[in-house]
């Protein structure tokens, strides 16, 4: 079984891709908050920016947010890996940073929470 920093690797590789292949426009910035897998209570936080142009992005998944967190971030800011991981440090479980360049993604940082925060609704 995959680790979660694993899968959300995966899931934020996979969004660049598919907006990559997918769409016309020059550029595209995104945030969306979707499950890691079917039927749990944990939520990822995606956002990002691509250019089709040059078929390349980048994306940040974020596990279980706080709301602050969530509104802090923003698709079209380029957060250095440190500057990112000093941010959700404390407000979030995981966090992981993928840049995607000709077609290759490549983790360039990541945080995890020493101990699970409650996750209050």
């Amino acid at each position: 079984m995959k680790s979660e920093l694993q899968q959300m690797k995966d899931v934020a590789s996979g969004i660049v891709k598919g907006i990559l292949a997918s769409t016309p426009k020059a550029d595209v910035a995104f945030k969306r908050t979707i499950s890691l897998q079917e039927g749990e209570t944990k939520e990822v936080l995606v956002l990002g920016h691509v250019h089709p142009a040059y078929n390349d992005g980048y994306c940040i998944a974020v596990l279980n947010p706080g709301a602050a967190l969530q509104e802090q971030l923003q698709p079209a800011v380029a957060y250095s890996p440190k500057l990112l991981k000093e941010l959700v440090a404390g407000h979030c479980e995981a966090m992981v940073q993928v840049s995607l360049v000709g077609g290759k993604a490549q983790q360039v940082g990541s945080y995890r929470a020493q101990q699970q925060r409650l996750f209050v609704a």
